[in-house]
């Protein structure tokens, strides 16, 4: 679709982006996720939603956010030791 002077080209242009929007949905899924330092959060998410993000650097976060998610035992119980511990904080207290 083009036009005389081309002005629709250059608008089309700047609406393409190199990594799809599955993945950044992806990417900002695993961001809510991630143990980080709270001053984090902010920088890595406008990263993902930057239209000039290449593939490169979408795989290089997709790495970091992947290492920084909790272990699985961490999601859904605690330890027998850290159970057993909370249970005797208020179970034998003099």
């Amino acid at each position: 679709m083009s036009t005389e002077n081309g002005e629709w080209d250059s608008v089309f242009d700047s609406w393409e982006r190199e990594v799809q929007d599955t993945f950044r949905f992806r990417l900002l899924d695993l961001l809510e996720t991630a143990y980080l330092e709270p001053h984090e959060e902010p920088f890595l998410e406008a990263q993902i939603e930057a239209n000039d993000l290449t593939q490169a650097e979408a795989e290089e976060l997709h790495r970091r956010l992947v290492d920084a998610q909790p272990r699985v035992p961490e999601m859904y119980a605690p330890s027998q030791t850290l159970l057993g511990r909370w249970i005797r904080s208020f179970c034998f207290t003099k």
